[in-house]
């Protein structure tokens, strides 16, 4: 099945879990400016550092779990990610190579978001590492352009990113 990537307003994600996996993906989100829930039946120290929620309980089946707009399965029981990710919308399950829904590894200056994605975590990590330094400014440029450079022409729009002159 092939991946077709997307951005996806988020206002609220629950994390099921509260393993190391669960709390890179929390502060992924948090991050991001996502309300995050964690539900596990233990509270994680981690939880308080980020700011994020914590629902105390055991998770048997999705009815067990608040609304939310995006789910992270990040149990150690492969029954329950596969359940959480058929019974749920948008679900990012972490115990398989190919989950349906992927985290790119982000690169955000302002409202700019640059998304990258492999399947392969040390790869795109890398990629993003090499995006940070060679698109890092025109990032940070784009966030700062104005509402109207919509209408402008991508020659214009070229210039304003890279401070180089182009024709218009």
């Amino acid at each position: 099945m092939p991946y077709v990537p997307l951005v996806v307003d988020v206002d609220r994600a629950v994390i099921v879990g509260a393993g190391n996996v669960a709390r890179r993906k929390a502060r992924t989100l948090v991050d991001l400016g996502v309300d995050v829930t964690v539900v596990s039946p233990d509270r994680p120290d981690w939880v308080d550092d980020l700011g994020a929620d914590h629902l105390r309980r055991r998770v048997e089946s999705p009815d067990d779990l608040p609304e939310a707009d995006l789910y992270v399965a990040a149990t150690d029981d492969p029954d329950l990610n596969a359940r959480l990710e058929s019974e749920l919308p948008l679900v990012n399950r972490v115990d398989v190579d190919e989950p349906r829904v992927r985290f790119p590894s982000v690169l955000r200056r302002g409202d700019a978001l640059l998304a990258i994605s492999t399947g392969k975590p040390r790869v795109t990590r890398a990629l993003r590492m090499l995006a940070a330094e060679l698109l890092g400014e025109p990032l940070r440029r784009a966030a700062e352009l104005p509402e109207e450079a919509r209408e402008w022409s991508l020659e214009r729009v070229l210039s304003e990113l890279t401070g180089l002159p182009r024709g218009d």
